[in-house]
């Protein structure tokens, strides 16, 4: 197994010496201009920190000071060996990802002497947090932002929907609303952490927040689409632009602003969108050059999602459109392209990133690390599926142009939906996607035994590698429990889930005893499953229930352990009628 590092070094090489660095090791921090937050993240790593103005390093007081500091942007050079210990890095991101990799150097059991020469492939390492549905307590939020800077990714895209605190109470969630103070800790902890913030307001679909509201009711497309605006009616574009200004007010240091615009499905229906006789794309390319205008009058950079651009549905495939309205487009604004799938990604990606460069249009692919996979209820991501996904970006973006990546990790459907399993079961799939970024070839068949090091504290997984045991996570990590140090709660989750799982398997029972009603032998087989699924059902419930109020907010533990109880509730009704003589139906 490579060494337990997390993303994987572009070039580490083992030294055959002794280490004698510790902790209590007397170091020097040079920093060409004060910089706090590099003081602080080497106080936490050293008792005896030493500030001097020079060229960005770290080194032991007695060792030699790298003379000549690493050139590539984010990027550093790391050496450990005897009593001696250098870092040099070329800026202030590269020093603090070094320290990074120090910090899970400390953690090893064992630490060998090592030279580390790294840097980032990709410039822009975006998580997402989906804040529509589920997600962390607010001390759990600040806790993943400072996690995502240990695997040096460096961007946040966040969905807030109506969590911001607006000045408009009703466009607020009633429950779980961030404060103003809360949101203006959030966005100090990712400044900490070297994390840039990129907030998306949503402005044409995704709006349920907005347009449930009596007052503006009337600008749906539809009234059977409660979240999709009519771009043409009177009102709409100055609503969303009030929005946009208050979002972009309230994150002075983003540099872009995500639009979303994303999956209109009725734009083209109303009476306004029908009189103009103008094709969806070209309806939809009108409104996001309004929006991209007023973007750049706020002094953002416009972002949106790819999808509307495209032309129409023919035979189940959305097609490229009309070149010549796709040029019309903003040269501003930065496409981010989501394909979550083998055929978008292998098939529609490299003809649709081709024409929008054709166009001098930049883009910005998008992997997700959790996703929908045609399963509404899931507990954790689809591993295979995920990774598969992230793999094929990241080697298409190896031969690409693309200068990063946004790692999508979607909390449900859409804001209304069943809820996907809790934040933290995404954790394995979002973190690989963060050494792909980091590495494009990084070699990741022993990406889970680096995982449970780094991540659970098991420094001695034997799990026997290769590239399908990456897909093993969800189904062993339960049987680490005993070993595991750290993020033990994410562990239970998970393996609670697993097994609970295990245990709702009698439901598929239910049709056969109905097919062949009064049938002993299929009433006696429906009768033995149910019993034992029940029993089954009982621990993982009891542990999900106390588990709940430690990661959610109390109205998202009920959400969630309703939306996992109540179908087994139901069928538990049929069940009990059809033991008993009485079907419904």
């Amino acid at each position: 197994m490579q060494l337990p590092l997390i993303p994987y070094p572009q070039r580490c090489t083992l030294l055959d010496v002794y280490v004698n660095i510790s902790e209590y090791t007397p170091v020097i921090l040079q920093l060409p201009q004060s910089e706090e937050r590099l003081v602080r993240m080497a106080g936490r790593l050293f008792k005896h920190v030493e500030v001097r103005t020079g060229e960005y390093a770290l080194f032991a007081a007695h060792s030699f000071a790298q003379k000549y500091p690493f050139g590539r942007e984010e990027g550093y050079l790391l050496c450990v060996r005897g009593e001696e210990i250098w870092l040099a890095a070329g800026d202030a991101r590269g020093l603090f990802y070094g320290m990074q990799t120090l910090k899970q150097w400390f953690e090893m059991p064992e630490r060998p002497a090592l030279e580390i020469c790294d840097w980032p492939e990709l410039s822009l390492r975006s998580d997402y947090l989906d804040m529509r549905g589920i997600y962390p307590k607010f001390p759990n939020l600040l806790l993943y932002v400072e996690e995502m800077a240990r695997y040096k990714l460096n961007t946040l895209v966040i969905e807030y929907e109506d969590k911001l605190p607006r000045s408009r109470s009703q466009l607020c969630a009633r429950t779980d609303c961030l404060t103003k103070e809360q949101h203006e800790q959030l966005l100090q902890t990712a400044y900490e952490n070297f994390i840039d913030v990129i907030p998306l307001q949503q402005t044409f679909g995704h709006l349920e927040y907005v347009l449930k509201q009596p007052e503006y009711m009337h600008l749906r497309a539809t009234s059977k689409k409660p979240g999709e605006l009519c771009p043409l009616r009177k009102g709409s574009f100055e609503v969303v632009a009030e929005l946009m200004e208050e979002t972009a007010r309230m994150h002075p240091d983003s540099r872009y602003l995500h639009l979303g615009c994303d999956e209109v499905w009725s734009l083209g229906q109303s009476p306004e969108c029908k009189e103009s006789g103008k094709s969806r794309q070209q309806l939809a390319i009108d409104f996001i050059n309004r929006l991209a205008e007023k973007a750049l009058e706020l002094g953002k950079i416009p972002m949106i999602w790819h999808d509307m651009l495209l032309g129409e549905i023919v035979e189940n495939k959305r097609t490229l459109g009309d070149l010549e309205i796709l040029s019309q487009l903003n040269k501003s604004i930065v496409v981010a392209v989501w394909l979550y799938y083998p055929r978008g990604v292998g098939e529609v990606a490299p003809v649709l990133i081709d024409r929008l460069h054709s166009l001098g249009i930049q883009t910005l692919p998008c992997c997700a690390v959790r996703a929908s996979d045609n399963r509404v209820n899931q507990n954790y991501p689809r591993i295979e599926m995920r990774l598969r996904n992230i793999d094929m970006w990241c080697d298409f973006i190896a031969d690409s142009r693309v200068t990063g990546m946004i790692n999508t990790n979607w909390c449900s459907t859409f804001a209304l939906g069943n809820p996907y399993g809790l934040f933290e079961t995404s954790r394995y799939t979002g973190f690989y996607a963060a050494e792909r970024c980091w590495n494009l070839r990084s070699c990741t068949e022993d990406f889970m035994e680096r995982f449970m090091a780094v991540y659970h504290g098991v420094y001695d997984a034997k799990i026997t590698t290769g590239a399908e045991r990456r897909y093993d996570y969800y189904e062993i990590v339960g049987t680490f429990m005993p070993r595991i140090t750290r993020n033990r709660q994410t562990a239970l989750l998970i393996k609670t889930m697993f097994e609970w799982e295990g245990a709702c398997h009698a439901n598929a029972l239910v049709f056969r005893s109905k097919l062949y009603p009064g049938s002993e032998v299929e009433l006696a087989c429906l009768r033995e499953r149910a019993e034992q699924c029940e029993n089954g059902r009982r621990e993982p419930e009891r542990i999900l229930k106390e588990l709940l109020p430690e990661l959610v907010s109390p109205a998202m533990a009920e959400l969630f352990f309703e939306s996992r109880t109540y179908p087994n509730s139901l069928f538990q009704r049929e069940i009990d009628g059809l033991l008993k003589g009485k079907v419904s139906g």
